[in-house]
C-alpha cells in the first residue's frame, strides 16, 4: 500500500536577511509571479510555480518591510526602512518613483481598480496616507487613529475603503470615498482582540461584497465574514471560526477555493489546517528559524513561506502531484511502496539560477 510522501520543499536562495513579506501576482501570460522583502534591502521577483529568480529591485538603503504586486504583475511597490515607499516597473526593473516619508514605512497596498494607480502607506508614526501615483508629490489623504505600529494595510470594497491591523490589539476599517476632500478619511469602526494582530488576509469566496477575512492574533486564528455593502455599520461583525495554536502566530493564508488555511510563527513550523474546524492535516518542516510569512498561490497549488533563516520556501498543497520543479518518483517493480521508496523531489533549477545573481548592481531582467 503507497503511504503519502513527505513534503520536499523548494528552497529558493537569493536574500541574505530574515524574509518578512511575500505577494502574489493574479494569471499572467508567465503564469503566477510572486514578489519576496527582505529586511537586507532588495525585494526579489520571482516564478509562482518553481520559486525561479527572475529580477532584484535594488534601491532601498535599508530593510525592505512590505511588498505588493499589481494584479497583472505590471507594477511593484516596497516600503522600507529609509523612509521611502517606491514603485517600480515590474518588467523593466526601473524605479518609477519613490515618496519620502517621516518614519519607516511598514506597509504598502496598490489599488486594485485602476491597474495600482494609488497606493495605500501606513509608517512608524502610525501615520496612513493615500498618494495618486499620477500626482505623487504629496499624499492626497494623510490620517491616524492606531496607537501603535501598524502590521499590515490594505485596500478593500472596490477601493472605497482601508483595512488595517496593528501592535495594539485592534482591526479598524476607514472610509476612503471621499480622500480628494480635505480630512475626508474617516475611521467607519475599530474592533479590539486579546492580542496584538500580526497578519491578515481576504478571501473572496462569494462575490464581491462578502469577503472571508482570516487573522493571526498572539496564538490565535480568527476568521471574519465583511460584507462591504454594510461597510458604513458602526461595530464590526463578531470572529467565527476561532481556534488556537501552541505557539505566536506570525501569518497566515486562506486556500482560494478549499476549506483550508496555512499559518508559521515562532516555532518554525507551517500548519496545514482545516479553515472550518481547525484541525491540524500537516506539519511542515525545514525552515530554522521563526516564520514571518506564508501565502497561497492564487491557484492555491503551493503555498511560498519566508523566514527569519533568510530563505523562501515553496511547498506542495497536495503532496506528490507532478508540478513545477515536483516529480514523484516511485521504485520499479516494487509492489509495496513504504515512505523510505517513495519521494518527491524537487530538482535544483530554483537553486542554480538565483545563485547567479551578482550580490550588487543587478536589476530586473525583462
Amino acid at each position: 500500500m503507497i503511504q503519502t510522501p513527505k513534503q520536499s520543499p523548494v528552497y529558493c536562495p537569493g536574500h541574505t536577511r530574515p524574509v518578512v513579506d511575500i505577494c502574489y501576482s493574479g494569471e499572467t501570460d508567465c503564469g503566477h509571479l510572486f514578489i519576496t522583502a527582505s529586511k537586507d534591502g532588495k525585494a526579489i521577483l520571482r516564478q509562482g510555480d518553481t520559486g525561479d529568480w527572475i529580477g532584484t529591485f535594488l534601491g532601498h538603503k535599508g530593510a525592505v518591510w512590505s511588498c505588493v504586486l499589481d494584479k497583472h504583475a505590471t507594477k511593484a511597490a516596497t516600503g522600507a526602512a529609509d523612509f521611502t515607499a517606491k514603485v517600480w516597473d515590474a518588467n523593466s526593473g526601473s524605479e518609477l518613483l519613490s515618496v519620502t516619508q517621516d518614519h519607516i514605512v511598514r506597509c504598502v497596498d496598490l489599488s486594485k481598480t485602476d491597474s495600482g494607480a494609488k497606493l495605500l502607506t501606513a509608517n512608524n508614526w502610525k501615520k496612513i496616507s493615500v498618494y495618486d501615483l499620477n500626482s505623487p508629490e504629496s499624499p492626497i489623504s494623510v490620517f491616524e487613529g492606531h496607537k501603535q505600529i501598524i502590521r499590515r494595510l490594505l485596500w478593500c470594497g472596490e477601493d472605497k475603503l482601508a483595512l488595517s491591523i496593528s501592535e495594539d490589539k485592534t482591526i479598524r476599517l476607514w472610509d476612503l470615498r471621499d480622500i480628494l476632500k480635505p480630512a475626508a478619511a474617516h475611521q467607519i469602526w475599530s474592533k479590539e482582540l486579546s492580542d496584538p494582530v500580526n497578519d491578515i488576509q481576504f478571501h473572496i469566496p462569494y462575490n464581491d461584497d462578502q469577503v472571508k477575512a482570516v487573522v493571526a492574533c498572539g496564538n490565535s486564528i480568527q476568521t471574519y465574514t465583511f460584507d462591504w455593502r454594510y461597510s458604513n455599520l458602526v461595530e464590526a461583525p463578531e470572529a467565527f471560526p476561532k481556534f488556537n495554536l501552541s505557539c505566536p502566530v506570525n501569518s497566515v493564508s486562506l486556500h482560494p477555493t478549499e476549506k483550508l488555511l496555512v499559518c508559521g510563527g515562532d516555532d518554525h513550523v507551517i500548519y496545514r489546517l482545516n479553515s472550518e474546524t481547525g484541525e491540524i492535516l500537516e506539519t511542515c518542516k525545514g525552515h530554522f528559524g521563526p516564520l514571518h510569512c506564508v501565502r497561497f498561490s492564487p491557484d492555491g497549488l503551493v503555498f511560498a513561506s519566508g523566514s527569519e533563516d533568510g530563505t523562501v520556501r515553496l511547498w506542495q498543497t497536495v503532496v506528490g502531484s507532478d508540478f513545477g520543479l515536483w516529480r514523484l518518483t516511485i521504485p520499479n517493480e516494487v509492489s509495496t511502496v513504504n515512505c523510505s521508496n517513495l519521494s518527491v523531489s524537487a530538482n535544483d533549477h530554483c537553486s542554480t539560477s538565483l545563485a547567479e545573481v551578482p550580490a550588487t548592481g543587478d536589476t530586473i531582467n525583462s
